[in-house]
């Protein structure tokens, strides 16, 4: 079996999901971490891990033959954000193989049209880590305690760690 961009958004996509979780369990069930934003002309985090679910489904959708989950307004409480971001982990990961041709995007207001290995690489992987990091920011900024294990997965730091202390 080779390598397959399904299983980095699929992983990806769990770790936003346990984020989240740890998030609305720090929160005590209050659920307004869902609309925090960095600044006033950039999303709420619902809508970063919204937008990075939606990389991760275009990106894979080359042999997407199954429904693609619809987050509607469920993905607006944390629940069901969570679930959501569990069904498209799955759905990446069981459907993705690398389609040849060109994808058909937008970038902000600007039209693009890449070849789809330059796409993943190119546009979609990082526009999705952007807006994975975007989560992790509005979580720190608020004052959640997380690690940069919470964003990857693989790093690990006692509460209450700090290098500048």
């Amino acid at each position: 079996m080779g390598f397959q961009y399904g299983n980095i958004y699929a992983n990806y996509l769990r770790l936003l999901a346990d984020l989240i979780a740890k998030i609305e369990e720090q929160a005590g069930g209050d659920g307004s971490f869902m609309d925090a934003r960095l600044s006033e002309d950039m999303f709420p985090l619902k809508v970063q891990a919204k937008v990075a679910v939606s990389f991760a489904i275009k990106a894979c959708a080359t042999d997407i033959s199954r429904p693609v989950p619809d987050p509607g307004e469920k993905a607006d409480t944390p629940q069901g954000l969570i679930d959501y971001i569990g069904e498209v982990a799955e759905l990446v990961e069981t459907s993705y193989r690398l389609g040849m041709g060109k994808v058909n995007d937008k970038a902000g207001f600007k039209d693009v049209c890449m070849e789809s290995g330059a796409y993943i690489n190119l546009f979609s992987l990082p526009n999705f880590f952007f807006h994975l990091s975007m989560v992790y920011a509005i979580a720190k900024n608020q004052g959640f305690f997380v690690t940069k294990g919470d964003f990857d997965g693989i790093h690990e730091y006692p509460k209450g760690f700090s290098w500048e202390v």
